[in-house]
């Protein structure tokens, strides 16, 4: 499995990378600063095995992280991902719309510790992604 974090803020990203590394997540993890590259990333990383823990930004410019879930279940791309949506945002409605994306396993408000990832590797949906 690899880790995407998808984000506009260099310093959320490179906070992601720190507290990963304290958590104790390995392997490939790939930052990008918006959903188009991201989305280009996946398509041509199409191959059935691929497994994707993604961390999402939901409030970024251009597109936003709803559209980037819409447009990768429209791409019906031969992976299978898990998505963290991360944001700033506290508004009760988008952690709702968050309930009708099936790959979504967690939400995250803004700010985020360590312990928010070690309890992510805890869930049902990552089962052997640590070992």
């Amino acid at each position: 499995m690899k880790i995407l974090l998808i984000d506009d803020d260099p310093i959320v990203i490179l906070l992601q990378r720190k507290l990963m590394e304290k958590a104790g997540y390995i392997g490939e993890i790939q930052a990008f600063s918006d959903g188009e590259h991201a989305l280009g990333f996946l398509k041509d990383s199409n191959s059935a095995d691929q497994r994707f823990l993604i961390f999402l930004d939901i409030n970024m410019p251009g597109m936003s992280g709803w559209e980037f879930l819409d447009q990768l279940n429209l791409l019906k791309l031969p992976v299978d991902f898990s998505v963290v949506i991360i944001t700033s945002s506290i508004e009760q409605a988008e952690q709702d719309k968050s309930e009708e994306y099936e790959q979504i396993i967690d939400f995250w408000i803004k700010p985020f510790s360590v312990e928010s990832f070690q309890k992510l590797k805890q869930k049902r949906e990552l089962d052997g992604f640590y070992h």
